[in-house]
């Protein structure tokens, strides 16, 4: 699309050499340019010999007094040079000057503006340049600021000089002949105008075409170029000497006599000065002949349309191939062999319509033979790689029409050889082992990529094992042929990848063989390519990369002790002599400890964990055979000695520690023969925090209630507990004094139900204090609690709707509970499992429904009160049509009653699945009594609600029921 630029039609303050001109340079894009003058002058009617030719002073114009009273008349010229905008296209043009000063603002004066012939050296009154055409006349003064800018649009004169080829424009200023003596009309302006302009060059067009059957076809009105009625590509190619303007094509095109029916359509820029479009054929009928061309558009200016390229519109198909071969027939039976080239003939039975074939494997018709002559038929060579296989084929004729695909379906014997290779490495002898089930084969040939086929023959076996060499590392084909004497009788290829990467083999370290610390073993490192004469070698557990040299075959044995226990990896690579290093080869496993193992999930290895006095469990484990027991020795007491698991050779012993701080473990493995592990030291760090015990509100479990107190002992974590500081919950903190043993006991009182946390501290006689002891512990919730589908925040049901209540209490000693509704009278139901009660709603909106626990003592809970709503929607019922299980049946007729859900209804609205709604009176009690024929199985959902006498309706009821099939 062509955009425009507006340029603006004023100034601003152009003051003196502030006028901006761009200098000349080559063109560019679309642009705005303001020209200075190249020369100016003026005349004085006084001087009339004189000339004031790019004076340094202001321009006059009009009349004036000098300072002896005598009057003067000016007019002044500028010059200006317009050589750049030859060849353009202008599309404004205006000629700006600022007043310095005027006689008479108070009017509007008129000032001219003309064209006149260039000024020279000796322009003067007497001999001014010629007036060729008056430009325009302004108004200065009056109702716009004064002194000003005084603007003139120039765009006519300056096209016109433009396409005259000139390289300057002159333009005078003056006062009007009439007024020019009249000293009130005199001005004085500032000799720096601008003649600011907009202008761009138009494209050109280079040439247009289409893209089929070649790039650039463009065919003539007596030699149209025929095309199918497909989408074709549309091309135009062209020029801008502005370069940086974007180039679309607009495309036309009509049938040949109908210009009435002409299209344009604007194509896609695709960068430089190429657009393109694709034009849809099928829309013009059989044998139309198309003209078509295309013009440039830059986004401002729009180049001449092309001389037209004529297409003929074919859409007629050529005629479906005919596909034979004495190779592969197409008998059903199985002919050739995988691998063998056959010759297939394609036929278009002389038709001359067809210019040529394709072919290819069926959804992947690409490959093109032109046909030697109109009609004439092709062959074509194609390998078969599977024991069935098909071939699409078409004609096509000179418009591009491809005819129905000829599907050849042919069957192949299964002749091909099999083949496996092993790669040795880069340089270095790679095994190939050929074999094939065919027994009359007599030999095989092989290369490697595009090397020469190599015989041999093939064994009583029929196999052939043969060596090759692969010069580098990558992708590589293994071609592989086997042959009945001279005649060939199968092919594969086999693809492989060939790396240059060692081997490295251990029997003492690997995903079968694990490592133990301290137990030597060996690798062997096996090159990857020819002339390795070192390896590069690295434990991720070592000091770096470490050499070894090869021997004379490129191998090397490294022996190897690991001195530490965990997954190893190991990374070699091997060195040539002229130091090129192969890619690396990397091994992983495993390296047992000979000491046990020890882990504790409450005395870990890190942090201080438990306290004096708690208990915590200790696993030993060894992944070396026999074991028998182990023995340990915790903080260097008496060993004590347990039996291993004889299976899993673990055990798991609990320990109590007596101290805070550091303690230690020491474990041994003891064998079947007797002999004892190396000693492993497990360190742990106990927590100096007092340990709280209680036997009325044990930790983490459910017991009490909020008001009932227990009993809890503190107890030292250290030696030298002088008192203790504790709070429940965050409350503030309590002191209570440590006894002789270093123990305190207190009474606490839990406020609330749910989990409970006191924290204890101890503090020593030097004011320091120990760690922090949480001990949680969970009371028990004395009151009821309530759970229904009816609830305080949504209204359900109506009256003599059934509401259902659950009941559940979490203190042990509670055998019934009692409740009650609306402050009715109270009722008693035995505590189970899932105690359910059964509510005969007789009131709207706000219920309460109080309930209270009760032991075998008689003694009672805390009262729960439950709030809920009821709604106003009617009761619905059916003894032929039930609200569970399939009852009824399709035309067997029902009875549902309606009763109503408040008081007052005097009808009910009832609809069944897409049944329109029907209205039934109700009568004095607000009942009503319906008699309903469902149509069709499965569910069904009767939907009822009442309306009271004055007009309100009732929440709604849906009753589901399911009608049983015929």
């Amino acid at each position: 699309m062509r955009t425009k630029r507006a340029l603006s039609a004023f100034v601003g303050a152009l003051l003196g050499a502030a006028v901006l001109a761009v200098p000349a340079g080559p063109a560019q894009a679309y642009e705005q340019r303001d020209v200075r003058k190249s020369g100016w002058a003026y005349v004085d009617s006084r001087q009339p010999d004189k000339s004031f030719v790019n004076g340094s002073g202001d321009a006059p114009i009009g009349a004036s007094l000098d300072g002896d009273g005598k009057a003067h008349r000016y007019r002044s010229y500028f010059t200006f040079d317009i050589a750049r905008f030859k060849g353009s296209v202008v599309h404004q043009a205006e000629f700006v000057i600022a007043e310095r000063s005027a006689a008479d603002c108070a009017s509007a004066q008129p000032v001219e503006l003309w064209r006149t012939d260039p000024t020279t050296s000796s322009t003067t009154w007497n001999n001014r340049p010629r007036q060729r055409e008056l430009l325009g006349i302004v108004q200065a003064g009056g109702a716009t600021e004064c002194p000003g800018h005084l603007v003139w649009d120039v765009l006519p004169a300056l096209r016109k000089a433009a396409d005259r080829g000139e390289s300057t424009l002159t333009v005078e200023i003056r006062v009007p002949r009439s007024l020019e003596a009249d000293v009130a009309h005199g001005r004085v302006l500032i000799p720096f105008p601008s003649l600011r302009t907009e202008y761009n060059f138009a494209p050109t067009v280079t040439r247009i075409g289409h893209s089929y059957p070649s790039d650039w076809i463009c065919g003539t009105r007596k030699n149209p170029q025929p095309l199918g009625a497909h989408s074709y590509t549309l091309m135009v190619e062209g020029a801008d000497a502005d370069q940086f303007d974007q180039f679309y094509g607009i495309f036309a095109a009509w049938p040949v006599g109908h210009e009435d029916q002409r299209v344009e359509r604007e194509g896609e820029a695709f960068g430089g000065d190429f657009s393109r479009i694709e034009w849809e054929m099928s829309q013009y009928p059989h044998g139309t002949v198309l003209a078509w061309t295309a013009r440039a558009d830059d986004g401002h200016d729009l180049s001449d349309w092309a001389k037209p390229c004529y297409v003929l519109v074919d859409s007629q198909l050529p005629p479906a191939p005919v596909v034979t071969s004495s190779t592969y027939p197409a008998d059903g039976e199985q002919h050739g062999g995988e691998g063998v080239p056959g010759t297939f003939r394609v036929s278009a039975n002389g038709d001359k319509d067809v210019v040529g074939y394709y072919w290819g494997e069926p959804g992947d018709v690409y490959r093109h033979i032109s046909a030697p002559r109109p009609g004439g038929d092709v062959t074509f060579e194609y390998t078969p790689r599977s024991f069935y296989e098909r071939l699409a084929v078409q004609t096509v004729d000179s418009a591009g029409n491809r005819s129905p695909v000829t599907t050849y379906e042919f069957f192949v014997r299964a002749t091909a050889p099999a083949v496996t290779v092993t790669v040795g490495g880069v340089g270095l002898p790679s095994k190939v082992r050929i074999w094939t089930h065919l027994a009359d084969v007599t030999e095989f040939g092989y290369r490697v990529g595009d090397g020469a086929e190599v015989r041999v023959p093939a064994g009583a076996d029929g196999a052939a094992d043969v060596t090759v060499v692969f010069p580098q590392i990558g992708q590589s084909q293994v071609h592989v042929r086997s042959y009945v004497g001279a005649e060939l009788v199968g092919a594969m290829t086999e693809s492989v990848w060939v790396t240059d990467v060692p081997t490295i083999e251990s029997d003492d370290f690997s995903w079968e063989h694990d490592g133990v610390v301290g137990r030597p073993g060996t690798f062997t490192f096996r090159p990857g390519r020819a002339g390795v004469v070192a390896y590069e070698y690295a434990f991720n557990s070592g000091e770096g990369l470490q050499r070894i040299d090869a021997d004379a075959d490129g191998t090397a044995v490294l022996q190897w002790t690991p001195t530490q226990a965990g997954w190893e990896m190991l990374t070699v690579r091997s060195i040539n002599a002229d130091d090129t290093r192969s890619e690396s080869a990397m091994t992983d496993f495993n390296v047992f400890d000979t000491r046990p193992y020890v882990y504790s999930s409450l005395y870990a290895d890190y942090g201080a964990n438990g306290g004096v006095g708690i208990p915590g469990e200790f696993q030993f484990d060894t992944p070396l055979p026999d074991a028998g027991a182990y023995v340990y020795q915790l903080n260097g007491g008496p060993e004590v000695v347990v039996d291993a698991d004889p299976i899993f050779s673990q055990v798991t012993v609990t320990l109590t520690p007596d101290r805070s701080g550091p303690n230690t473990l020491r474990v041994r493995t003891r064998f079947l023969d007797g002999t004892l592990s190396p000693e492993r030291t497990y360190a742990f760090e106990v927590s100096d925090a007092p340990v709280v015990v209680s036997t009325d509100y044990p930790a983490n479990e459910s017991v009490g209630q909020p008001g009932q107190p227990g009993r809890f002992t503190f107890k030292p974590g250290r030696g030298d507990v002088a008192e203790y500081r504790y709070a429940l919950d965050g409350n503030p903190a309590q002191m209570v004094a440590a006894g002789p043993d270093g123990r305190a006991t207190v009474d606490i009182t839990p406020a609330h139900s749910g989990y409970n946390t006191l924290t204890v501290t101890s503090v020593a006689a030097d004011g320091t204090t120990s760690a922090e002891r949480r001990y949680s512990f969970q009371v028990r919730d004395p009151y009821v609690r309530v759970s229904s589908d009816y609830y305080e925040w949504v209204a359900r049901g109506g009256l003599g709707s059934v509401a259902e209540f659950r009941f559940d209490v979490e203190l042990a000693d509670v055998s019934a509970f009692e409740y009650q509704v609306n402050g009715g009278p109270w009722h008693s139901v035995e505590r189970s499992s899932t105690t359910t009660v059964s509510v005969t709603l007789d009131r709207n909106g706000e219920n309460l429904l109080s309930v209270r626990g009760r032991t075998a003592a008689g003694t009672h809970t805390a009262q729960t009160d439950y709030p809920f709503l009821v709604g106003t929607a009617p009761l619905v019922s059916s003894n032929t049509y039930r609200p569970s299980g399939a009852t009824g049946g399709v035309g067997v007729p029902g009875e549902f009653t309606f009763v109503q859900g408040c008081p007052g209804v005097v009808e009910f609205e009832y609809s069944d699945n897409d049944v329109e709604p029907t209205i039934v009176p109700a009568d004095g009690q607000g009942r009503a009594t319906i008699t309903y024929t469902p149509e069709t199985s499965s569910s069904h959902t009767m939907r009822v609600r009442g309306r009271t006498t004055d007009g309100v309706w009732s929440d709604l009821t849906e009753y589901y029921f399911y009608v049983a099939g015929n």
